[in-house]
C-alpha cells in the first residue's frame, strides 16, 4: 500500500490538508543552500478528477535572486514518501526580481480582469490587498508595459529566472478502483537545484487532488426504445497558442495577452487533462488577436484533427473580438483600458471554416489606435459566422472587461443574430442572477438564445458546469455534436443530470425545440418534464416559464429535495400570442444545473410550417412540403404535399380554418374541426418487399380553390392543413405529419 494511502486510512481528510499546508509553508523559508530567498514553484495539476490516468501537468520555476545562477538538475513526483516520477533536468536560471514583481501585480487583480480562474498567491505577499476600482485599470496598462519591456529583453537574448517543465502527472497512482467521491490525496513536487560549485538543494509544493467519482449517465426515463448517450465538454478553452510568454509553435509571443505568463498548455495535453475529468470534447478557441495569421489558426485546425477520433472530438474555433455596435448600456474595463477608444465584446466563434479576423498580437492589440481599426462591428462578424454555418455565442457578456454593452443592436435565432450566451463562465455561478440574468433580460426583450458555458481556461483544465450534449440515436461524432449543441440539446452542470422537455398535444418536444405556433392557435394543455439524477447528492427542482413582453419569468413549480433519479413534472396551459418558453435549474447544496429551454414562437413567413408530425413505424418523420403561391385566381399550381412518408400507402391532405394542438390517433392533429378532407392518393414510392419511406403526397391547391368545391376558399382566408396516411404497423394503423398554415391570395 502507498504511503500516501496509509496517511489516508490512518488520518483521513483533515490530515492531508494540514500535510499540504506544511508543505507549502516550508516554501515561504528559503531552502537550505539556496541563498537569502529559494526558488519558487507554481504547480499546474488538475486538482479534481473523475478518470484517474496519467494526465499533463507543468510546474514553473522561479527564481527571484538578482545576480544569481541556478541549475536545476531533476524533477520528482511524489505521494507521500512514494516516487511516482522522476526526470532530469539541465536548467539554467539567472535569478531576477523584475518576473516575479510583474506576477505578484497580476495576482492582485481580480479575477473577472485576469480571466485566470484559479486564484494565486505564490508572487504576491499574503497581506497584500486585491486591487479594486479604477486602479484595476492603471495597474493592468502597468503591467502591460513592464511585461512589453521586459519581453524585448528576453527577445534580445537576456537570460530567463524561469522555466516551464512539463511532467506526467501519475493521478492513477492516487486514487483505487474502490475509492469513494470526495477522497483527497497530496500530490508532491520537488525540484532539485544548485549554484555552479555549490550544495545542492530541494524546493517543494504540494498539490491536493479531489477524486469527484464517475460522472451520472442519462437517466433511463428519457427516450424510452432509443439509444441515449451524454457527452461532457467544454465551449472555451485557451491554449499555448495565445500566452505572452513562451507560445508555442509557429505561434509567437502574444503580448496583447499581458496577463498570461505561464502555465499554458498544448490542446494534446488539455485533452488529458480534460479525459481525467470526464469530458470527451472542446472547443480550440484561442483570442483572435494572438491567433492572427492563417498558418497559426492552420496549425490548430491540425491538432484539432490529430486528437479527434472515436472517443474524443476537438473543434478549431476562435474567442473573436469585435467593436460594440450602436448605443451602449454602461461601459466597462475593456473600455478603460482602450481609454475608450474601443468599445468591444467577445464572442465565440463556432464551427467556422476559416480565420476570422480580430486584432493584432501587439501591445494592447485589442484597442483601436490613433487611424486605425483592428476591430470589426459584431454585427458584421455575427454575419460572417453565420454565412460559414457556424454559430456566435455571446461570452462572459455581464463581465467587467470586454462584457456586452451593444444590446439596443443585439439579434438572437430570430434574426439570423446571436446562437447562444455563455451563461456560465469560470468556475462559479451567478444562480438566477450575473450572466444567466442578462440571459433571462434578453428572452424578455424578444430574443431567442440558447445558454452554454466556458470554463475560459488560460492554464490546466479544471471542474465547471460543463455543456452536456445529449445525443438521442446518433453517433459520437464532430458532426453529430455540433449539430446538437446547435439545436440546443444542451444542459450545463458541475455534476447533476437535469432535461427538460415539453408533452403537448400528443407528443414531447425536447429541450432545445423552437417550435412554431400558427396563428390564433388556442391555449393547449401541456405537461413540463424534467428528467434528473443527483446520485447520491439532493437537490430541487424549479421550472420557470417566460413570456417575452412580460417583466420577468414566472415559476411554474418547484419540487421538494429529491435525490436519486426519477422525473418531476408539473402541468400548464400554454400561452399564446408571444413567444414563450419553459426552462428548468436544478440547485443542491453544492452543485448547480441549468437546462435550455422549449420555445414556442408565434408565426412565421406564410406559408410557414408548424405543429409536430407523428414519427412512423420505420422511425421516418414526415413533413409537410409546398411550393408556389396560393391563390383564387392565378394559372400556376400551387402544391401543398409530404415526404417521408412510407411507400405504396393511401392517404390524404384535409384541412380547416383554425388550428389545433390536440392529441390524435398516437400523435397531434394540428386542425381544428370541422374539417375538409381532399381526394385519397397513393403515396408511390418504392413498392413492396423493399417499402421504405420514399413516399410523397402531393395536391395542386390552387385548383383545388378554383374548383369551387369549397365556397369558403376565399381571398384573404387562412387555412390549416395536414396530411394523413395508412401505417400498418403502427399501433393506431395511421400517421400523421405536421401541418401548414398558408393564405388565400387573390
Amino acid at each position: 500500500m502507498s504511503t500516501n494511502r496509509i496517511l489516508r486510512a490512518l488520518a483521513g481528510p483533515a490530515a492531508i490538508v494540514a500535510i499540504s499546508y506544511l508543505v507549502q509553508a516550508r516554501l515561504a523559508a528559503p531552502p537550505a543552500g539556496a541563498g537569502e530567498q529559494g526558488l519558487v514553484l507554481v504547480p499546474f495539476v488538475l486538482d479534481e478528477v473523475r478518470v484517474p490516468g496519467r494526465v499533463a501537468a507543468q510546474v514553473l520555476v522561479y527564481d527571484p535572486s538578482p545576480g544569481r545562477t541556478l541549475r536545476l538538475r531533476a524533477l520528482r513526483v511524489l505521494s507521500g514518501a512514494d516516487v511516482l516520477h522522476e526526470q532530469e533536468l539541465d536548467i539554467e536560471l539567472h535569478g531576477d526580481p523584475r518576473y516575479g514583481a510583474i506576477n505578484a501585480l497580476i495576482e492582485r487583480l481580480p479575477v473577472e480582469a485576469t480571466e485566470l480562474h484559479r486564484a494565486r498567491r505564490f508572487f504576491a505577499a499574503p497581506g497584500d490587498p486585491e486591487l479594486e476600482g479604477h486602479e484595476v485599470i492603471e495597474r493592468r496598462r502597468e503591467i502591460a508595459a513592464r511585461l512589453d519591456a521586459y519581453r524585448a529583453e528576453l527577445a534580445a537574448g537576456a537570460p530567463r529566472p524561469f522555466a516551464q517543465i512539463d511532467f506526467p502527472a501519475p493521478l492513477d497512482q492516487l486514487f483505487f478502483a474502490d475509492e469513494a467521491p470526495g477522497a483527497r490525496a497530496a500530490l508532491t513536487v520537488e525540484v532539485d537545484y544548485a549554484p555552479p560549485g555549490g550544495p545542492a538543494a530541494t524546493a517543494r509544493v504540494a498539490e491536493i487532488v479531489t477524486y469527484l467519482g464517475p460522472s451520472l449517465a442519462a437517466p433511463t426515463t428519457l427516450g424510452a426504445g432509443s439509444s441515449v448517450s451524454v457527452h461532457a465538454g467544454d465551449l472555451h478553452v485557451h491554449s499555448c497558442h495565445g500566452e505572452a510568454l513562451n507560445a508555442c509553435a509557429p505561434s509567437t509571443d502574444c503580448a496583447a495577452e499581458t496577463l498570461q505568463t505561464s502555465g499554458s498548455f498544448t490542446y494534446a495535453q488539455l485533452r488529458t487533462q480534460y479525459e481525467a475529468l470526464g469530458l470527451d470534447w472542446f472547443t480550440a478557441s484561442d483570442h483572435s488577436y494572438c491567433i492572427n495569421s492563417d498558418a497559426e489558426y492552420q496549425a490548430i485546425v491540425d491538432e484539432c484533427a490529430a486528437l479527434t477520433d472515436a472517443t474524443f472530438v476537438c473543434v478549431p474555433d476562435t474567442e473573436l473580438s469585435s467593436d460594440e455596435v450602436g448605443p451602449q448600456q454602461g461601459s466597462d474595463g475593456g473600455d478603460l483600458l482602450c481609454f475608450f477608444g474601443t468599445h468591444a465584446n467577445h464572442m465565440g466563434a463556432h464551427d467556422i471554416t476559416q480565420r476570422v479576423y480580430g486584432g493584432e498580437d501587439g501591445f494592447l492589440g485589442f484597442c483601436n489606435g490613433i487611424g486605425s481599426d483592428v476591430l470589426e462591428p459584431f454585427t458584421d462578424n455575427v454575419d460572417l459566422i453565420r454565412g460559414m454555418g457556424g454559430y456566435p455565442i455571446a461570452n462572459h457578456p455581464a463581465a467587467s472587461s470586454f462584457g456586452w454593452n451593444s444590446v439596443q443592436a443585439l439579434a438572437g435565432i430570430e434574426g439570423g443574430g446571436l446562437h447562444g450566451i455563455e451563461v456560465w463562465n469560470g468556475a462559479s455561478q451567478s444562480g438566477q442572477g450575473g450572466h444567466v440574468g442578462m440571459w433571462v433580460d434578453w428572452l424578455l426583450a424578444g430574443r431567442i438564445l440558447y445558454c452554454y458555458s466556458g470554463s475560459d481556461t488560460h492554464d490546466e483544465a479544471f471542474a465547471f458546469g460543463a455543456n452536456h450534449v445529449v445525443l438521442i440515436d446518433q453517433p459520437f461524432t464532430r458532426a453529430s455534436l455540433t449539430g446538437a449543441i446547435q439545436a440546443g440539446r444542451v444542459y450545463l452542470s458541475e455534476g447533476h443530470v437535469a432535461l427538460i422537455e415539453v408533452w403537448i398535444g400528443g407528443q414531447d418536444l425536447f429541450m432545445g425545440t423552437i417550435h412554431q405556433l400558427p396563428a390564433n392557435a388556442p391555449p393547449a394543455p401541456l405537461t413540463v418534464r424534467v428528467h434528473y439524477d443527483f446520485g447520491a447528492d439532493t437537490g430541487t427542482i424549479t421550472i420557470f416559464r417566460g413570456r417575452a413582453g412580460d417583466g420577468a419569468e414566472s415559476v411554474l413549480c418547484q419540487s421538494p429535495p429529491l435525490s436519486g433519479a426519477g422525473v418531476f413534472e408539473c402541468a400548464d396551459v400554454l400561452a399564446t400570442g408571444a413567444t414563450s418558453w419553459y426552462r428548468a435549474c436544478s440547485e443542491g447544496a453544492s452543485k448547480v444545473a441549468y437546462t435550455n429551454p422549449v420555445f414556442f414562437v408565434v408565426g412565421g413567413d406564410d406559408p410557414f410550417a408548424y405543429c409536430t408530425a407523428k414519427p412512423n413505424s420505420l422511425g421516418c418523420v414526415p413533413a409537410v412540403t409546398w411550393s408556389g403561391i396560393p391563390s383564387a385566381t392565378a394559372p400556376d399550381p400551387f402544391d401543398v404535399g409530404a415526404r417521408d412518408v412510407l411507400s405504396q400507402q393511401f392517404g390524404i391532405l384535409f384541412y380547416g380554418y383554425a388550428p389545433a394542438l390536440t392529441p390524435f390517433q398516437g400523435g397531434t392533429l394540428c386542425v381544428q374541426p370541422p374539417i375538409t378532407r381532399t381526394p385519397v392518393q397513393t403515396s408511390g414510392g418504392n413498392p413492396p418487399p423493399g417499402g421504405d419511406c420514399s413516399g410523397e403526397y402531393h395536391l395542386d391547391f390552387n385548383a383545388w380553390i378554383q374548383s369551387g368545391i369549397d365556397p369558403g376558399l376565399t381571398p384573404g382566408t387562412t387555412v390549416f392543413a395536414q396530411h394523413w396516411s395508412r401505417d400498418p404497423q403502427a399501433a393506431s394503423g395511421t400517421g400523421l405529419s405536421d401541418a401548414l398554415q398558408f393564405t388565400v391570395r387573390p
